[in-house]
């Protein structure tokens, strides 16, 4: 296996960091560690549904609508707390975030890389629609038969804030039952628990782009046929790291006084061999790779799933 030199490691550390959002004064003056957890403090995450105190016009319209649609909806706001544990357990599955679900208490809690967070759940609504079915027996004689079919949506909002109440970041999730296909449920809980079983996800995978893990190369594994087949990185399982974990390979240069990055490929975690090493097989774009290494041109490696 061939080392890198000292000076790409610099570069490479050097530049990543630079990239990566700075979200507390603690790391702007303390110098930032670009793979630094968090403390983050979960506030209130309240439901707050939009109002029902709609003019009598605009119920005639929605009951209107619904008959031409063929689609009625609920709201289920007896799921609030539900969707708020799936919301505190996405965030405690993100790489970077160690979980406190309760405030911040100044007399005994570190403020230095300190989060806090709250938000509302907006919508918890199951829609239901009602199918007709016919049905011709062979006299020709025709039945019908109908059954109502559902689907869920919940959306909600997060702030991540500074401990001085500052919004870092603010983002609403729309999560729906049907999100990765068309299907409709047989009822309205199997929907409502469908979509909740995404929150979790969608929230870990959102705060892993905003704070995601970023490598460097530290050694270098075979290639073959002038192309990188595989790597070791700097992350391992102090880091959360887990095989099958895709990192995004990116060059870095610069224009006009500016950091550029353009995308080359991927590496996939194949082995975790330490608390800060892992062994990778490049998936895409070994050439590339190949060339940026043995010209000890910087790269970006950030994490993706």
């Amino acid at each position: 296996m061939r080392y890198l030199s000292f000076r790409w490691l610099f570069a490479a550390f050097f530049i990543s960091a630079m990239l990566i959002p700075q979200a507390s004064s603690a790391q702007q003056e303390g110098g930032f560690d670009r793979n630094r957890s968090f403390d983050l403090y979960v506030g209130d995450i309240f439901y707050t549904p939009k109002s029902q105190d709609k003019k009598s016009g605009s119920k005639v319209l929605d009951v209107i609508a619904s008959v031409v649609t063929g689609e009625f909806q609920q709201d289920h706001d007896g799921y609030a707390d539900a969707v708020r544990a799936e919301i505190v357990k996405g965030l405690s599955h993100a790489f970077r975030f160690n979980v406190h679900d309760r405030l911040f208490v100044p007399a005994s809690d570190n403020p230095e890389y300190a989060l806090a967070i709250d938000g509302n759940i907006a919508t918890i609504t199951t829609t239901a629609k009602v199918v007709t079915h016919e049905h011709k027996d062979k006299n020709g004689k025709v039945t019908k038969t109908t059954e109502e079919n559902y689907r869920a949506i919940i959306l909600f909002t997060l702030s991540l804030k500074d401990l001085n109440g500052t919004i870092i970041n603010s983002n609403t999730f729309s999560v729906e039952s049907n999100e990765y296909s068309s299907s409709w449920y047989s009822s309205r809980q199997k929907a409502l628990e469908k979509a909740l079983s995404y929150v979790s996800n969608y929230v870990a995978r959102y705060y892993d782009e905003v704070y995601p893990l970023t490598a460097d190369i530290i050694d270098i594994g075979a290639d073959k046929n002038n192309k990188q087949k595989e790597v070791y990185i700097d992350l391992g399982s102090e880091h959360g790291v887990y095989v099958d974990l895709t990192f995004g390979v990116y060059q870095l240069t610069e224009v006009s006084g500016r950091t550029s990055k353009h995308y080359l490929g991927r590496i996939r975690v194949k082995e975790i061999q330490g608390p800060d090493v892992s062994y990778c097989k490049v998936v895409s774009g070994g050439k590339d790779i190949k060339k940026c290494l043995d010209n000890d041109i910087p790269l970006l490696i950030i994490s993706r799933h």
